[in-house]
């Protein structure tokens, strides 16, 4: 039996806590990649459910000793927004914003995170349909013990006028290690490369992102796939699994080929497309991971570890929902909830695929990459939807609207190589590289022709004779 009484307890985070365990399980580059995703959610809300034109759109970034500033054109923040959701630390459950949009944000922290990560001042201005404002957040607030509510004000000067709808976001008294790696040309390359994969569906769509005034550009992460109906092409899954639209597609990346064997040219720059080799994950178009080679991804359950025979195998999965919170994704945008349902279904079907271009590589490793050139003349590299508009096409289904399967080991569609002899044998031998020059000069007429294309030709010409010989004799 209890009594209620007058009292109560207090329940409420203290300031100093609640900012300090914000921002300590990200990292500085994830921060700034968490306004970048505001950016793009705010470009959602604008077209109010029709396709974005990513083309235009911008963000603008600028890194310095002195300051953070995150710029664009993206529709800015409606006053009501700001009033009563933007700058509360965390998600109400009345924001029902984005329940018609595919946007990527959940818990409702990271514009603030970011700020508080970089420094202890900022001025977040915003123009919403002709409506400017600004909304200052300063040391001495951030340091009071109370929640006090943030100014709104108007700005006056003329240069504090934005040009069109859009947000610009200023960190100024950036903390000492925040302002160190700012002044990092590492730091600066190491975003941007960041930027460049994690956003990299975007860019191709025709954003346009700079850092310290410089484009940035995409990695292309893409699958080859032939034209022809009986051409070779990738594997292809699509499916709806706990209102999340899954769609996976595994093949050979514009890598090099089959049979290129490093020791063969030493001075050989790989292509930019082998480091996206492994698993390319996507939520709602940003890319968690790039070019996973893991236990993360299935590498070595059920099927091999990763081997550099497998760096012309590319596999990129896609989760698509407009209910952020089903994605497999971490508060940090940049890791995967691998205990998620969706993913555990997804991961079984990745795997499948994987063992389809894992059987193809060990059937090809010992064939010289002529062999199966022809096959692949022709084809060209897409990304994931792509590929899976084009399949759908070829078994005659709409994508996204039923489930769909392409496996190119079942259809038959994947070339096969010569048929091999119980007694064949690989020979491997090395020579001086100018005597390789010299017995390239006289069989092709050309110095540079790759050692082992010089090994097999003379193979054959010694062949050739002895046959010749035995006739003879």
């Amino acid at each position: 039996m209890t009594k209620p009484s007058s009292d109560q307890a207090e329940a409420r985070p203290t300031k100093r806590f609640f900012v300090s365990m914000l921002t300590r399980d990200i990292n500085l580059a994830d921060a700034i990649l968490d306004l970048l995703d505001n950016c793009l959610d705010g470009a959602l809300r604008l077209a109010q459910g029709a396709d974005v034109n990513y083309s235009q759109h911008f963000v603008k970034i600028e890194i310095a000793t002195s300051h953070f500033k995150i710029e664009d054109n993206c529709g800015g923040i409606p006053r009501e927004v700001a009033k009563n959701y933007a700058f509360k630390m965390g998600r109400e459950p009345d924001d029902d914003r984005d329940n018609e949009a595919a946007t990527i944000g959940m818990y409702g922290v990271g514009m603030k995170r970011a700020i508080f990560k970089m420094g202890r001042e900022a001025l977040v201005r915003t123009s919403f349909e002709n409506d400017m404002f600004e909304v200052p957040i300063d040391s001495a607030w951030l340091e009071a013990k109370d929640w006090s509510p943030l100014p709104i004000n108007e700005p006056t000067e003329p240069d504090e006028k934005l040009a069109e709808p859009g947000t610009t976001i200023k960190v100024s008294k950036l903390y000492e290690g925040v302002a160190r790696q700012f002044g990092n040309a590492a730091f600066e390359n190491e975003l941007r490369s960041a930027i460049s994969e994690h956003f990299t569906m975007f860019l191709q769509k025709g954003l346009k992102v700079s850092l310290n005034g410089a484009p940035v550009y995409p990695v292309l992460v893409a699958v080859l796939l032939s034209d022809r109906k009986d051409g070779p092409a990738p594997y292809v899954f699509q499916k709806s699994i706990d209102d999340v639209l899954v769609s996976i597609t595994v093949g050979l990346n514009s890598g090099r080929s089959l049979g290129d064997d490093d020791d063969d040219d030493p001075g050989f720059e790989r292509d930019r497309s082998s480091a996206t080799a492994g698993w390319t994950v996507l939520c709602n178009d940003r890319a968690v991971i790039v070019g996973d080679k893991s236990r993360l991804t299935g590498w070595g359950d059920s099927v091999p570890l990763y081997h550099p025979q497998f760096a012309i195998i590319t596999g990129i999965v896609s989760f698509r929902s407009n209910l952020a919170d089903k994605l497999p994704v971490t508060t940090t945008k940049r890791a995967l909830d691998t205990s998620s349902n969706v993913w555990l279904e997804a991961l079984v079907k990745m795997k499948e695929g994987l063992r389809v271009w894992i059987n193809y590589t060990n059937q090809w490793k010992n064939h010289p990459r002529g062999d199966q050139s022809q096959f692949w003349e022709g084809a060209r590299a897409v990304p994931l939807m792509d590929a899976v508009a084009a399949i759908s096409e070829r078994v005659g289904v709409k994508a996204s609207l039923v489930q769909l399967e392409f496996n190119p080991q079942k259809a038959k569609v994947l070339p096969l190589p010569p048929s091999k002899t119980p007694s064949s044998r690989r020979i491997v031998f090395s020579r001086p590289i100018e005597e390789i020059r010299i017995v390239s000069k006289l069989l092709f007429d050309a110095e540079d022709t790759k050692p082992g294309l010089v090994g097999e030709r003379c193979f054959e010409m010694t062949l050739t004779r002895a046959e010749e010989q035995e006739g003879r004799g």
